[in-house]
Parts: structure tokens; sequence; C-alpha cells
């Protein structure tokens, strides 16, 4: 970055703010006032003053990191933490201003200018991966203010995201690719934070472990998965057990149930490669990504079959001793997987399982009525499959005059406004009655 640019407003400014802060409120004229910083539309000005401001909150905080608690120079503190939270929201403000005109132009003239450059997110992506200070900010959230964090989360999703949704996305294109190569050669440092932030430990704002960081985590862990190269890094073998498996071990099973519900969905999307985005066009650039997310998705659940099926969803997610929120997540993901077509081979492993069917008939008579029909969506699919296993078909003929009873009654209420649900039912009641075992003759 020409040094014109990265620290022009000093020049404008005149002292110093890297220079020691003078005693008393001199250290408050150092800072660019609020007026200032809401009228500037240089990012790369921006961001060197992000990067001053975080750099003195960094020196001044203590071996905890809570800078709240650092006496001396506070006033001089809290400039640096209102200017830091003060530029974060300008740099998005600009972003999204960008974004907006785009977006307003596609859509009223109905074409695309592809020689048309995003310059503020251009800008943003350089000037934050200068000196890797988007790196440094993530690893630091907890000494950060709390909107802060949110507006660094915010630039860290849209610039991974903006190329891949929305009308305008092929303008954007660029950037996301760049900023998502950024973050992939850069995985061990981010990656593994924003997986580690997850151990959620307090609910109290302020501090590694508090609710709000683990938010923000997920969700900028979730825009990295959707690109290709971060979703294969994290998923190959080498890395899985670090980055997957502690979802399906503990995260998911937090008490608290924001962040439980997070890891969930951050599972649904490691499982399946699928985040939905309905504003963007449907072309063959489209489906040409989603046929290889799919196909990443699929090769992970097939090389890693029993210790994500077998182990984790079906004998820690399924369990009894699992939240209500975790067993019914959990069952409408197992649903997906193995309605998916990409994952045939991974749903015949399934339902060839004797102990999984038995794991699908208890959750079948569950007490819920929301457990006990996602139970039916999978438990539809052992019974539909053309080519069971003995073991299978015994378990399913020694208690069909049971599973019969009680499918007739399962949500009778709905059968009347869901036509779907009436008719596979049907078909599964017909099936299971019509069910012989070798050797027995029909009545």
């Amino acid at each position: 970055m020409p040094e014109s640019l990265a620290f022009g407003w000093l020049k404008k400014l005149g002292p110093n703010p890297k220079s020691p802060p003078s005693s008393g409120n001199a250290s408050v004229s150092l800072s660019l006032n609020t007026p200032t910083i809401e009228s500037c539309s240089d990012v790369p000005t921006l961001v060197e003053g992000v990067a001053d401001d975080f750099a003195a909150l960094k020196a001044a905080a203590g071996a905890d990191g809570a800078v709240e608690s650092i006496g001396g120079a506070c006033d001089n503190l809290k400039v640096h933490r209102l200017d830091l939270t003060s530029r974060l929201d300008r740099i998005k403000t600009l972003l999204y201003e960008e974004r907006s005109a785009s977006t307003q132009a596609a859509s009223t003239t109905g074409k695309i200018n592809l020689n048309w450059s995003p310059t503020m997110a251009v800008s943003t992506f350089k000037a934050f991966a200068t000196d890797d200070l988007i790196t440094g900010l993530l690893q630091n959230l907890s000494m950060l203010p709390f909107e802060a964090r949110k507006s660094i989360s915010a630039i860290f999703n849209y610039l991974l995201v903006c190329g891949l949704e929305g009308l305008d996305a092929r303008q954007f294109a660029s950037v996301s690719t760049a900023f998502a190569s950024y973050v992939h050669s850069n995985a061990t440092l981010i990656i593994k934070h924003l997986v580690k932030a997850h151990y959620c430990k307090s609910t109290s704002k302020g501090g590694d472990g508090c609710v709000d960081i683990t938010l923000l985590c997920g969700s900028m862990l979730r825009s990295s998965l959707r690109h290709a190269n971060i979703y294969t890094w994290i998923t190959n073998d080498e890395n899985c057990e670090q980055l997957v498996y502690p979802f399906l071990d503990g995260y998911v099973h937090n008490p608290n149930f924001d962040v439980c519900s997070d890891a969930l969905e951050t599972v649904r999307v490691l499982l399946t490669g699928s985040v939905t985005t309905p504003t963007t066009p449907e072309t063959s650039e489209t489906e040409e990504y989603r046929n290889r997310m799919d196909a990443i998705a699929s090769d992970f659940l097939s090389r890693k079959y029993d210790d994500i099926i077998g182990c984790r969803i079906n004998k820690k997610c399924l369990s009894t001793k699992a939240s209500y929120i975790t067993r019914r997540m959990s069952l409408q993901l197992l649903s997906t997987i193995l309605l998916k077509r990409t994952n045939y081979n991974v749903m015949m492993l399934y339902i060839t399982s004797a102990d999984n069917l038995v794991t699908i008939l208890c959750l079948l008579r569950d007490p819920s009525p929301h457990i006990s029909m996602d139970s039916f969506q999978v438990f539809k699919i052992f019974v539909a499959n053309p080519n069971k296993p003995p073991e299978v078909v015994k378990i399913l003929y020694d208690n069909k005059t049971k599973l019969v009873a009680y499918l007739d009654g399962l949500h009778k209420d709905r059968e009347k406004s869901d036509e779907q649900f009436r008719d596979e039912k049907g078909l599964i009641v017909s099936t299971l009655e019509a069910l012989q075992i070798e050797g027995t003759l029909s009545g």
C-alpha cells in the first residue's frame, strides 16, 4: 500500500498517534472526531486508524486482555475504543452503500457491467490483509468493544460472500475469491481460532468464551465454508478431528440455547455444504458451484461415516441424554443427508443397519410430536428400501402389528391438511402389512 494512502490521515492531523500519549486531556486531540470519521470515504485511511487504535488497546491490555480494567490513561483508551468502533462502522457502511448502488443498477437495467470494479470492497480487502490486521483482530475479539466485534464479523462475512449471492454477484466475485484465498492461506490461524471460540464457558459479555463472540465466530466460520477450498481443507483427514468433531462432541450440547442452535447450524453446513441463497439467479455457474459443494460433502460423509454418523450423530446427538433441540435438529439433518441424491451410498449404509433402525424406532415413540414426526421422515426410508437386509426385515416383521397400530394414530390430525404425509403414511403402513419373512406364508 502506498505510504501516501496508508498514512495520509496522520499528515492531516499533525501529531503521530503512535507516539506516547501526553498527560491530561491532550491525548483526545490525537483522535479523529466522530464527524470526521463519518465523512471519511478513504478506506486505507480508515483501516490505518483501526490498526492504530487496535495497537493502542493491545499494548494497554493486561495479561488477561481486559482493557476495561486498566487504569492510568483511561481517557485515551476510551478514545481509541470509540474511534475503533466508529471507523469499523464507517467501513461497513461504505461497503454496503457500494453494494446497494450496484444492486440497484443491476436491478434497474437488467444488466451487469463486468468492467466496473468494486473499489470499496477491493480496498477493504487489501487494507485489512496488510500486516494480517484482520487475523489479529479476530484473535483478540475479547478486548474489543461489542459493536466493534459485530462490525469486524460483518466485514469479514461480506468480503467472503459478496461474490456468491445477489443479482450482481459476478461483479464482486474477484473480491470474494481473493479474500477466501487469503483466509485459506491463513487457515491455521483464522479457521482454527473461529472453531476454538465455540468453547463457550460464560454467558456474560466480555472475555474469551462469551456468547456474543461464539455466535459471531460461528457466522464467520459458515461464511468461510461457502468456499470450496476452505471447505475441503476443514473436512480433510488431517483437520476434521480438530475442526469438525468438536461440534458434534461438545458444542451442539452447550446448555445455552443460542450457542447450541448456532453450532447445530454450523454442523448442517459442514455435513451438507448447503447455504440457501434465494436472491442468487440460477445459472450454470451456480449449479456448478452447488454440485461441487455437494460432492465435497458427500465425499466427507463417505470417508468418515462411522466417525460422524455412527459414533456421534447416533450415539450422542440422538441419545436420550441430548437436549430436545439437539435431537430434533439432528434428526432433520439426518433426513436431509439420507435423501440427498449425492449421498446414496451413505443412505444405503445407514438404512441397512439394524442398530440404526432401533435408534429411529425409539425416537418414533418420543412424546414430542415434533421429534416423532422428524423420526417418521427417517423411518419411512427404512421401510421403503426394496433391498432390506434380513436383520432389518426381522425387526420390522416382529413389530409390524404394533407399528401399524401406532402409525395409524400418528399425527392423525395432520392428515387432513397434509396430503403428502397422508399418502406417505398410507404407503408405509401397507408396506409393513405386506411384509413377510422367508419361509412364512402370506395371510
